[in-house]
């Protein structure tokens, strides 16, 4: 069950980093994103994320103020770099996953090591814009989801 903190912010649930790069995106932020499982992913360092990431569907990208990175990266766009291989644009770091039908992306280890992260990692699931959702190991939101106890936990 997603959970509403004080102050409005709105968390998902709780995802591990499985053993085999494998992470679960939760449901309600799939259908809120409009993402749909068996599509290709945009995942993303955001200006303030030191360990984490931003999900984004493509088709929220056009007409966005997203747009115009991602016409600088026209590997990305068209998915012709091997999944999971990152690419860097004014200090951001891109990548594209799979969503599978069971709701998991699986990165190689050296791509969550380049996000800040690593298999057994907990990360929070949160709504960030319009464009994306934030999922994070480290900051202030993850202390104020930890004294709450009605987020839904994926091991």
């Amino acid at each position: 069950m997603a959970a509403t903190a004080k102050g409005g912010k709105y968390f998902y649930a709780w995802s591990t980093i499985l053993p085999d790069g494998s992470f679960y995106l939760p449901d309600q932020a799939l259908q809120e994103y409009n993402i749909k499982l068996n599509s290709k992913i945009i995942i993303m360092t955001g200006r303030n994320t030191m360990k984490g990431f931003s999900v984004v569907c493509k088709d929220l990208i056009p007409n966005s103020p997203l747009a115009a990175i991602f016409d600088s990266l026209p590997e990305l766009q068209s998915y012709s770099i091997p999944e999971g291989q990152t690419v860097t644009f004014k200090e951001r770091i891109f990548c594209w996953a799979l969503l599978n039908q069971s709701r998991y992306i699986t990165l190689p280890l050296k791509t969550w090591q380049q996000f800040g992260l690593q298999p057994g990692d907990k990360l929070l699931c949160l709504r960030a814009t319009h464009l994306a959702f934030n999922i994070l190991s480290e900051g202030p939101y993850i202390e104020l989801a930890k004294q709450m106890r009605d987020i839904l936990v994926y091991e």
